[in-house]
């Protein structure tokens, strides 16, 4: 992180592939009894990009067909249409994030193989544990479940800020040059 950037114009960003297949965890059952449920094997899926700012708690989202180059740049171009000054956007080093600079958008990276790192990993498992157990007939299901959990946390920053706003941030934010 670097000082040019106030904390209000740092953002985290990250890709999560939702689908049609049922997501399944844990459940409390009577010991020696397997759960029983509904479940989908079939799979179309599609990608939620999402860019956040742990410090202010906003939050932007885009659905995308695929996890290339290309939906990563409409996703940008769309993310720096809404700026009203320059901002870093902190990613990974996944081979689709491979712009410099695109609008009002400074591309940073976080190191290599350290996912636990990004804030919006946290926001990722959240959205997972309220999709578990779902059974989803087709994409348009999927993606409007979607936006029903992402108007939530549209609605409540805090609740972003309190996912994502991770000590480390603040740390870096307020020592690092």
């Amino acid at each position: 992180m670097t000082k040019e950037f106030a904390a209000q114009e740092i953002e985290f960003e990250d890709e999560m592939r939702v689908g049609t297949r049922t997501e399944l965890g844990k459940r409390w059952m009577p010991q020696g009894t397997r759960p029983i449920g509904k479940q989908k094997i079939g799979y179309e899926y599609c990608y939620l990009y999402v860019s956040l700012k742990p410090f202010t708690g906003e939050l932007f989202a885009m659905l995308m067909p695929r996890l290339n180059k290309q939906c990563f740049g409409i996703f940008i171009a769309e993310r720096s249409k809404q700026l009203e000054s320059e901002m870093l956007m902190i990613a990974d080093g996944a081979s689709a994030h491979r712009l410099e600079k695109e609008g009002k958008i400074k591309l940073g990276k976080l190191p290599a193989y350290s996912p636990e790192l990004n804030p919006v990993e946290r926001f990722f498992q959240e959205l997972r544990r309220r999709m578990k157990f779902r059974v989803f007939e087709t994409i348009e299901e999927v993606e409007q479940c979607l936006s029903e959990i992402l108007k939530e946390f549209y609605e409540d920053a805090e609740r972003v800020k309190s996912l994502t706003l991770y000590p480390y941030i603040k740390y870096a934010r307020n020592h690092l040059t």
